[in-house]
């Protein structure tokens, strides 16, 4: 067997196809159960604890999607990432310094809105439940900060970023850039629909991004595995 065939025989098997479909299914996941989420949440009134006893089930489906929106929203903002990094590389930093710790803070709201829920079923009274809910604010105050300071100027910049590395359509790009300023007006004005058209602005942008990573090729995706020799040394060591 020749040198080059014994390579490729012990050379690791390339995972960039598979990770870049996966990433590709991902992306759009995750802003669309929020779009759901926002439109369904109760508490809108500021009286938590009377809407939630008013309509559990909602808050139970509020709790459903948070589940694979926890799950893929990380994973699909670092696949947005790495699709952009190679053309804007700066860019790229400064949305991932706003975006990744606005989506990880995003944990600490679902756990509130999990304790509101628990009150509600042991049959605590409403308003002790509006209580419970804003002191859990109060001391979570700066995950929420980091929260909505994070994933509003992080979506912002993946729209430019997605605007100037041309990685979806201009139209697509500036729904991106303008979906969470949009949901935070939503939220001032407490309009759920026009929040849940903000978040499926940011779904439909993340679509984009997940086509375009189908489109995009493994070896602009990622570097291909390292070859190795039989015994375990890397290829690039044998021809120093």
């Amino acid at each position: 067997m020749s040198g080059s065939a014994l390579v490729a025989r012990h050379a690791g098997r390339d995972m960039r196809t598979a990770t870049r479909i996966c990433s590709a299914v991902l992306m759009p996941i995750g802003p669309a159960c929020v779009a759901v989420i926002r439109l369904i949440i109760p508490g809108g009134s500021g009286d938590v604890g009377a809407e939630v006893a008013a309509n559990p089930g909602a808050q139970r489906l509020v709790l459903l999607l948070a589940i694979p929106a926890l799950f893929t929203l990380l994973p699909g903002a670092f696949a947005a990432l790495r699709l952009g990094r190679r053309h804007r590389p700066t860019l790229t930093v400064w949305t991932a310094a706003f975006l990744i710790p606005g989506y990880l803070a995003m944990t600490v709201l679902a756990a509130g809105d999990t304790a509101v829920l628990a009150a509600t079923d042991i049959g605590l009274e409403p308003a002790t439940v509006t209580r419970l809910s804003d002191e859990i604010l109060g001391l979570t105050l700066f995950e929420g900060l980091v929260f909505v300071v994070g994933h509003i100027v992080g979506t912002v910049l993946l729209g430019v970023l997605a605007w100037r590395a041309r990685l979806m359509p201009r139209w697509t790009a500036i729904l991106l850039l303008v979906s969470q300023p949009t949901h935070l007006v939503a939220i001032v004005v407490v309009n759920p629909w026009l929040d849940l058209v903000a978040w499926g602005c940011t779904a439909l942008g993340m679509l984009f991004l997940g086509v375009r990573t189908l489109r995009t090729s493994n070896d602009e995706w990622d570097l291909p595995p390292l070859s190795s020799s039989p015994s375990g040394e890397p290829a690039d060591a044998r021809s120093t």
